[in-house]
């Protein structure tokens, strides 16, 4: 970059900055929206889980509550699954697009563990 190119984008610049209307009235609310948004979901959830609790609770003083059963070894195998072919894809891609390079790592993490989750559903 020349000078006279330095001086021009320093005189937009300046131009730019003191065409700014300065208004922290709308700093203040940029600013606290990502806040109540964090607030409000928090307090979203927490009385989602102190509703499922007290649903529980009722079920259980009725004697309706049946606890679910968990099988690791299906869960392992389709999450096994989906996690393989989708680090396979994205590897792939990045592989086509951006060549050899650091990117990969958002493909081959999720094979590897697509990988460890399917080796243990068959060695389990």
């Amino acid at each position: 970059m020349n000078p006279e190119q330095y001086d021009q984008m320093m005189q937009v610049l300046l131009k730019i900055l003191a065409n700014q209307e300065v208004s922290s009235t709308n700093n203040v609310i940029l600013y606290l929206v990502p806040n109540l948004g964090i607030i409000f979901g928090t307090t979203l959830l927490f009385f989602l889980f102190l509703w499922i609790h007290r649903q529980k609770m009722a079920l259980i003083q009725t004697g309706q509550y049946k606890p679910w059963s968990f099988d690791l070894r299906t869960y392992s195998f389709f999450l096994g699954l989906l996690l393989t072919f989708t680090g396979f894809a994205l590897s792939f891609v990045f592989i086509l697009v951006l060549g050899i390079s650091f990117a990969m790592l958002g493909g081959i993490i999720p094979f590897a563990i697509g990988l460890g989750l399917l080796t243990y559903y068959k060695l389990s």
